[in-house]
């Protein structure tokens, strides 16, 4: 259970970077979101080719089992992370990556309208709770603008349409024989080759021979990869459902790492707000992580 938390932590540090370093471009370079997208997921997927066939088993069961799945997670996953950078084009990494909670209520929206999903009173009061932390997260500060909120709602669909392909994809996996950690290292290894392919295809429509570029874009494919990783290692050690809640520390560390950036000057990354709006912040980052806490052990 330590080493599966400690894995969870690690890589909500690694996601909570990750938004910094890609704030950091679009908000250096000014350049469509698209950019980033292409050249990190070429850098990944390189990354990713060489290692699948670690951990690929002997016989994989038939490409038409897993296949629907995988491209949805990918596809949606893009989706996801296009709303994303267009949010840190305006908005802090410190107000975005917490309202990344708001996928909970979204996902508990959507499993209740397609998938037949039933929920607990005690469930529906965590979803409360998780909207009432969104709710101060925005008041904490200046207001976002409703293009930033517009886009993190965005994003959270993606995100949330991506995970439930996931779950499909490793649940396959497992139905081959494999156990729970090596299947979800197959279907990350697999999602991350998939997407490296698709930033070839991409390749010509983006100015991958600028050095500059490339400078930003390797921290954030390392450190969002590496979230990655460590996620799946976690799953296989305490499961999805401990693993959700451990990653969803992201904003209470996002917060943290936001207020040492704006302590040390770096406005252009994280302006600056006063010792009340950060413990506000940091106030609504804690319900948000207990309501995902309170509706997971209700689950």
């Amino acid at each position: 259970m330590i080493t599966g938390t400690l894995l969870g932590l690690g890589a909500a540090v690694c996601q909570s970077l990750s938004y910094v370093f890609s704030g950091l471009f679009v908000r250096t370079f000014r350049r469509s979101p698209h950019v980033l997208l292409v050249l990190a997921h070429l850098a990944m997927g390189v990354v990713s080719a060489l290692a699948l066939p670690l951990v690929l088993p002997e016989v994989l069961p038939p490409w038409s089992d897993f296949a629907g799945p995988l491209l949805g997670g990918v596809v949606f996953y893009l989706v996801g992370q296009t709303g994303l950078l267009l949010a840190l084009r305006h908005t802090d990494a410190s107000r975005v990556s917490p309202l990344l909670g708001l996928k909970l209520p979204i996902l508990a929206g959507i499993s209740v309208l397609f998938l037949n999903a039933r929920y607990l009173p005690v469930q529906w009061l965590a979803l409360g709770l998780c909207l009432v932390a969104a709710l101060l997260l925005n008041w904490s500060g200046r207001p976002l603008a409703l293009s930033s909120l517009g886009w993190i709602l965005f994003t959270c669909v993606g995100y949330c349409l991506s995970d439930l392909n996931i779950r499909a994809l490793v649940g396959r996996l497992q139905a081959a024989g494999l156990p729970l950690a090596r299947a979800s290292l197959v279907g990350g290894f697999l999602s991350y080759t998939l997407c490296g392919a698709i930033a070839v295809a991409l390749l010509p429509t983006v100015p991958w021979r600028d050095r500059r570029l490339w400078a930003y874009v390797v921290p954030f494919a390392a450190a969002w990869l590496g979230a990655m990783l460590l996620l799946f290692a976690c799953f296989g050690i305490v499961g999805v459902v401990y693993g959700n809640i451990v990653q969803s520390t992201r904003g209470l560390l996002s917060i943290l790492i936001g207020l040492l950036i704006s302590a040390a000057g770096h406005v252009h990354l994280e302006s600056r707000a006063s010792p009340r709006v950060w413990l506000r912040r940091l106030g609504a980052a804690v319900l948000m992580v207990l309501s995902i806490v309170l509706f997971s052990r209700a689950a």
